[in-house]
This record gives structure tokens, C-alpha cells and sequence, in this order.
């Protein structure tokens, strides 16, 4: 599988990006992805599996692949497998899940292949020939996956190769085994757990009809106890038809006792109305003579304002002459001796005794005006008295009006509720006689009770004792019937102690054939057949040159050698390398950091190139190979300068894939000429070019 474009539409970090841009495709061979850490590499890696896959390849949900600017997704992978271009288009939005559909290129037209999730996963499938597991170990290398290796422990790297190639099956057999055992185990202590004798079933029968036996006495003393309390309701009237003659005698009560409180708020109105009676022409009469009271009484305390106003008037009138006479005698007696005396009012020059002249006459003019005004304010305050009068007089009648409302008003709701008391009278007469009730009294004299509350308490009474013995009569009958199951059902049981105990011993015969099974013939069997004799021969193989490359020669082989259990810990693998310098074979934990890192990246290479052919097992089928492209997720992490040169060298001339995408952030020497897909971030925003 080679990749040629990638398409991505709010994906993570990248709003859109178009990897290469235009009609370009990605080239063959050795491709770096280059950046800053927190840019989006692994990001495009997992735009190509969730594009292939969905979200079951990136371990994270779709809502988590949504960038956070948006509310959507979309990749558009184009690919290339066997000579022929496939291209998947797959997007997601929470409001309507996801929509995937896979193209294939017929004749230069893009031809819809699937359009559904599981037909488009499918038809992957059989395009890959893998399924998503081993495409997923074939096609990536994870962050990290390089390092693990180089530090994994004996087991660790054998349960790491048998994850891999998906040899996990034998394993999951004798574990079905050992559980089947188990199941086996625990149906028959179940079956032996439920063995029971028949002369103890025989036993139970017995008591069950002595049970039947007692019931069915003490249903005869319960039927007659029914008859009776029957008998004494039938000449009773029942609960509900008392509870309602009970309400409707308190209504009745209740109703009365309301025309009572309106007939004295009535007089009460009709005495502060005035009037004696609540007829029609008594209340408009007097409604007509207290209005036109009101407007007498409103005309004249109109004339009493009108001459108040004017009274206010001329008493400011003279309050201003005054004030203004008080102004020029002060200007007049306060002039200085040898000051010229002039005239206030036309300025004109006056002797001393013009002045004292024309004082007296201010002075007497103030002392007319002051009597003339305290006779106008006594004249005012009579006024205002009167008008007070008025007043009062009004709200009097206003009152009056009020009262002869109501009256009018309280006179309606006295008939409306007489009405109603003789409505409800009628009613309680048609409920005694559709009851057959001639006396009350009489049927309170006969149960010897004081009134019809308590009557209605010893009907309640006798209904609940019925229907409880109706209740214990039916509970009785159903315990009859579940006693006569309970014998059918252990006369049964007698049956099936004979087929059980059959079933014990087949069962028994069939745990000793599984033992043999799982201890003879599948333990032991990945170790010694499939590790041993197949696969690690075919490891060493692809891993070797990449080893030697990696090195720069130093190291040239690599065994695997198969180590038992121990402990707790199962069987393992030690990885074991021949160092060509001292000419001996060393273990990871002799080496240096950076050794370890080269080599388990071989190792890891070596693996993704046998993944598309291997056969595990013999007869296992033999597939096309179809995942020839790798994606190395920062491998390089842990190398020098002159190991990621010969790395990136070994990388550039390998045949064994037809494409590989290699991230990295770390100075990569030699790599001019080599296709780099650079990662950038403005921002929020990612963006990736490629550069050739």
C-alpha cells in the first residue's frame, strides 16, 4: 500500500490541509515529517488510520478528533494497492454520526466500492488482505514502541511477538480449555448439589397433601363467615351511599348557616343605607336623593373655593402693600442727619417734617390694611370650616351609596343561596328514596348508634371484614393450587433424579478428555513448534540487515532464544546480538542506551517486513503481500548524529517497502534530496507542505 494524498477538513489541529498540494502525489520510498513538538505529526498519522479504520486505529473518540474551532471532521485518504488507486472518504459530526464511503478508480472515474461502515471495513479487508490488527502492527510504529522493545524483559518481548503476528489463538485455546474444565467442574457440584433421594421427595408430596388437607378445613369456617357478614350488609345501606348523605346533610348545614351571615350583613347595610326594606323602588329612590344631595352639596363647596381663592388673593395684596410701605419707612427714618431726605416713591426732596408726615400716613395705611386682612382671613377660616362640613357630609353619602350596593347585591346572594339550600334539601330527598331510606333516625335507633358517622364507620367496618375474608378464602384457594404444582413438580423432580445422575457421569468422562487435551497436545505447542521452528528463523532473516545498516556494522546478527517459565513470569524470548568488534554475542542489557535503540528499531522493521507474508502456522494461508509501507512514529529518539545517519541512509536505499513515512524532530544529517513533509503552527493552526 503506498499513500498519495491526504485531505483534511478541521482534523485535531489542521483546518484544512491538502498533503501535496494540487494533482501531486506523495513519493515513493523514504519520506521525513519534520517539526516542533506539539505541531501535528503523529496528528497526520492518525488522520491516515482514522481515515482507513475510523476510531478503533487511534484509541481515542470522535468527538476527540473534532478540532475545537468546529463542530465536524473530515479525511480524504487516497491510496494505491497492487497497480490499483483507492480513495475513502470518511467525516463525522455528533448530530449525525459518521459517514464513510470507499472509492476505486475504474478506467480514470472514481467508482463507489461501499458506502456503509462495516461493508466499507470489509471490503478494506479484503483489499489488504490483513485484518485491522495485523494492519495496524504491520503498517505503524507507535511512539515509544522502539524504546519498549529495547528495555522489554524475557516475556515481555515474547507476549510483544505473539500480539504481533496474532498467534495469540493457541493461547486463547487453552484458556478456552481451562475454562471449559471449569464449567464442567462447577455443573457437576451443581447437579450433585440438587441431587435429592426420592423417598425424601416421596416425603414432601406427603406433607404437601397434609397441608391441602388443613387448608381446605379452614376454607368451610371462612365461606360461613362470609354468608353471615353478607346477610347483616343487605339490609344496610353501603359506605358510599351513607358518605354522601353525610356530605349532603353538611352541605345542607353549611348552606344555612351562610344565609344566616348574609342576612345579618343585610341589615347591617340597609341600616347604614337609610332605608328599612331591599325593594327596587325603596333603594333607586333613595339613590336619587343622595345624588342630588351630592351635587348640591358639591355646587356650593365650589362657591365656597372660588371665594377662598379670592380671599387668598386680597389677603396677598395686602401682605405685599405692607411689606413694601415697611421698605420705604426704613429707607425714610434710617437717612443720616446730614443726608438729603428724598422721596421714596417719586424722589422728589423732603424736609424732616414731609418725612414724619409721610411716615404716619404709611404707617396708618399698614395698620387699615392688617385689620382689613385679619377680618378677610376670619372670613376664610369660616369658609373652610364650612367646606370641612361639606366634606364630611359627602363621604357620608358616599357611604350611604355604598351600603345601598350592597344591599341591592347581598339581597341576590341571599336568594341565590336559599336556592341552593332548597336545591340541596331536594337532592338528599331523591338520594333517600332512590335508596329506599324512609328514616334515618329509624336506622340509627335499630344499630343503636348516635348518628350517621358512625353508622358509616360500622358499615366500613363490615365491608373490610368481608373483603378480608374474601381475600384469606382466594389466598387459601391459591395455596391449595401452588401445593398441588409443588406435587407435580416433585413427582417430576423423582423423574429427573435418574437422567442427572447420568448427565454427573458423562460429564465427569468429558473433564478427564479435556485435561488430556490441553496438557498433551496444546501446551507446549507455541513454544516448541511455532517460536522455535517457524517464526524466529524468518525474524532473524528481515532483522539482520537492518541491524548491520543501523550500526554502521558494529553489530551483524541477532538470536532469539526461547527461556522456560519461571515464577510467575511464563516463557520468554532473550534477545541476544553478535557484536563484530569483540567478536561475541551480547545481551540488550550490555549495551548502550543508544545501541539498544538501533537494534530494537531493526528489530521492529524487520517485523512490519515479514508481517505481509508470514505463515505462522503450516497451514496457514498464503496471502499477496499488501501492506508494503511503514509510518515510524519518532523513532529516532534515542540514537547519535552517526546512528540517525545510517538510519535514515539504510532507510533511503530499502526495497522492502514501497513507502515510509518517518516522523522526527531531532537534526537529521544526510537527508538533503530525501522528500520532507514539513509541520508548522501559526497560532491555533497547524499546516504541513511537502517539500521535494
Amino acid at each position: 500500500m503506498k499513500i498519495l494524498q491526504l485531505k483534511l477538513r478541521s482534523f485535531k489541529p489542521f483546518g484544512n490541509l491538502m498533503l501535496p498540494e494540487g494533482d501531486a502525489e506523495l513519493p515513493d520510498g523514504l519520506v521525513l515529517i519534520r517539526g516542533p513538538n506539539s505541531t501535528g505529526k503523529s496528528s497526520l498519522f492518525e488522520a491516515i488510520l482514522w481515515g482507513l479504520w475510523g476510531a478503533e486505529a487511534v484509541d481515542l473518540t470522535n468527538d476527540e478528533l473534532i478540532n475545537f474551532r468546529s463542530t465536524s471532521c473530515q479525511v480524504i485518504l487516497t491510496f494505491q494497492v497492487a497497480g490499483t488507486q483507492y480513495k475513502i472518504d470518511r467525516s463525522y459530526d455528533p448530530a449525525n454520526g459518521m459517514a464513510v464511503v470507499l472509492f476505486a478508480n475504474r478506467e480514470g472515474s472514481w467508482k463507489r466500492i461501499a458506502d456503509k461502515s462495516k461493508s466499507v471495513s470489509t471490503k478494506l479487508d479484503e483489499i489488504l488482505s490483513l485484518e485491522l490488527k495485523q494492519a495496524l502492527s504491520t503498517l505503524l510504529v507507535r511512539q515509544g514502541e522502539v524504546a519498549v522493545i529495547a528495555n522489554a524483559t524475557p516475556s515481555v518481548l515474547r507476549d510483544l511477538l505473539v500480539k504481533v503476528y496474532d498467534i495469540d489463538l493457541l493461547h486463547q485455546m487453552a484458556s478456552h480449555l481451562e475454562s471449559l474444565e471449569k464449567d464442567i467442574e462447577s455443573r457437576v457440584k451443581s447437579l450433585e448439589s440438587d441431587y435429592t433421594r426420592p423417598a425424601q421427595i416421596e416425603k414432601q408430596i406427603e406433607e404437601c397433601q397434609d397441608r391441602i388437607n388443613r387448608f381446605e378445613s379452614g376454607l368451610t369456617t371462612k365461606r360461613k363467615e362470609i354468608r353471615s357478614t353478607e346477610k347483616m350488609l343487605q339490609d344496610l345501606p353501603d359506605a358510599e351511599v351513607l358518605r354522601k348523605i353525610h356530605q349532603a346533610k353538611d352541605n345542607i348545614e353549611s348552606l344555612k348557616r351562610e344565609l344566616e351571615v348574609k342576612s345579618e350583613g343585610l341589615e347591617a347595610d340597609l341600616s347604614q343605607a337609610g332605608v328599612v326594606e331591599a325593594s327596587a323602588k325603596i333603594l333607586n329612590a333613595r339613590l336619587d336623593a343622595l345624588e342630588k344631595g351630592r351635587k348640591r352639596i358639591e355646587s356650593e363647596r365650589r362657591g365656597i373655593k372660588g371665594r377662598v381663592q379670592v380671599l387668598d388673593q386680597e389677603i396677598g395684596l395686602i401682605i405685599g402693600t405692607n411689606r413694601d410701605l415697611d421698605d420705604k419707612i426704613q429707607t425714610l427714618t434710617n437717612a443720616g442727619v446730614d443726608e438729603v431726605i428724598e422721596c421714596p416713591t417719586c424722589g422728589k426732596p423732603l424736609t424732616a417734617a414731609d418725612r414724619d408726615r409721610l411716615v404716619a400716613d404709611y404707617n396708618a395705611t399698614i395698620n387699615d390694611g392688617e385689620a382689613k386682612k385679619g377680618a378677610l382671613e376670619g372670613e376664610k377660616r369660616q369658609l373652610m370650616a364650612t367646606s370641612d362640613d361639606y366634606d364630611d357630609q359627602l363621604n357620608r353619602m358616599s357611604k350611604s351609596e355604598d351600603a345601598v350596593k350592597r344591599v341591592s347585591q347581598g339581597q341576590k346572594k341571599i336568594d341565590q343561596t336559599r336556592e341552593k339550600v332548597t336545591y340541596a334539601e331536594q337532592e338528599l330527598s331523591t338520594l333517600l328514596k332512590e335508596n329506599n331510606i324512609r328514616s334515618l333516625d329509624a336506622i340509627l335507633k335499630k344499630l343503636n348508634v348516635e348518628n350517621l358517622l358512625e353508622l358509616q364507620k360500622k358499615v366500613i367496618r363490615l365491608e373490610e371484614a368481608l373483603k378480608a375474608l374474601r381475600n384469606e378464602t382466594s389466598d387459601t384457594e391459591e395455596n391449595i393450587q401452588r401445593e398441588k404444582d409443588t406435587i407435580s413438580v416433585l413427582q417430576s423432580k423423582k423423574l429427573d433424579m435418574e437422567r442427572i445422575g447420568l448427565e454427573i457421569a458423562e460429564l465427569e468422562k468429558m473433564n478427564e478428555h479435556t485435561k488430556y487435551v490441553r496438557r498433551k497436545l496444546v501446551s507446549g505447542f507455541v513454544t516448541d513448534y511455532v517460536f522455535q521452528k517457524r517464526l524466529l528463523g524468518i525474524i532473524r532473516g528481515a532483522t539482520n540487515p537492518y541491524v548491520r545498516s543501523f550500526t554502521n556494522g558494529q553489530y551483524t546478527a541477532i538470536d532469539l532464544e526461547p527461556t522456560p517459565a519461571k515464577g510467575r513470569s511464563g516463557p520468554g524470548l532473550i534477545l541476544r546480538i553478535w557484536d563484530e568488534r569483540d567478536q561475541a554475542w551480547k545481551k540488550t542489557s550490555q549495551l548502550s542506551f543508544g545501541d539498544r535503540t538501533a537494534i530494537s528499531l531493526g528489530l521492529r522493521m524487520g517485523i512490519s517486513r515479514t508481517m505481509s507474508s508470514i505463515r505462522p502456522l503450516k497451514d496457514s494461508p498464503i496471502v499477496t503481500p499488501r501492506v508494503r509501507s511503514v509510518l515510524l512514529d519518532e523513532p529516532l529518539g534515542g540514537l547519535d548524529r552517526a546512528r540517525r545517519e545510517a538510519v535514515v541512509r539504510n532507510l533511503v536505499n530499502d526495497q522492502s517497502f514501497e513507502q515510509i513515512l518517518l516522523i522526527t524532530h531531532t537534526d537529521v544529517q544526510g537527508w538533503e534530496g530525501i522528500p520532507v513533509i514539513d509541520v508548522s503552527k501559526t497560532g491555533t493552526s497547524s499546516n504541513a507542505t511537502l517539500e521535494m
